[in-house]
């Protein structure tokens, strides 16, 4: 045990993991903990410094990808399409076609609610986002 705890300082010199502020670090630091975690048999250090990482990138994301709280329903679905770096085609699962998908896109056709429930399904959100 005690080698564990000489190693994490080690880690955090090298790592130096800070807030992260730009999607570059966002980026490293999404590295590092799929490198972790990637491992067999990652040491009780490792696992220590894959905890602050996840602290740090999961306060980023509530940072960067912080969306408004009374959003366009169209303007959320973008959004979310951004995020995930999805095209239109990859909706075809909640809008079954592709004219659907840019006339609701386009503002032409408003949603309905068998759309709105598989878009809360898709991205794992509530329903109420899309009203």
């Amino acid at each position: 045990m005690a080698s564990a705890a000489l190693d994490y300082p080690r880690l955090l010199r090298k790592n130096a993991p800070a807030v992260i502020h730009s999607k570059a670090e966002h980026r490293r630091c999404l590295a590092e903990l799929e490198r972790i975690f990637r491992k067999p048999s990652p040491s009780a250090a490792e696992l220590r410094l894959g905890e602050l990482l996840g602290v740090l990138i999961e306060d980023y994301e509530k940072r960067a990808f912080l969306l408004k709280a009374k959003a366009d329903p169209v303007d959320l679905i973008k959004e979310l399409m951004a995020a995930n770096r999805l095209q239109q085609k990859d909706l075809l699962d909640v809008f079954k076609h592709k004219t659907l998908i840019s006339e609701i896109l386009g503002r032409k056709r408003p949603l309905s609610l068998e759309h709105i429930r598989g878009l809360a399904r898709r991205f794992r959100v509530s329903a109420e986002v899309f009203i």
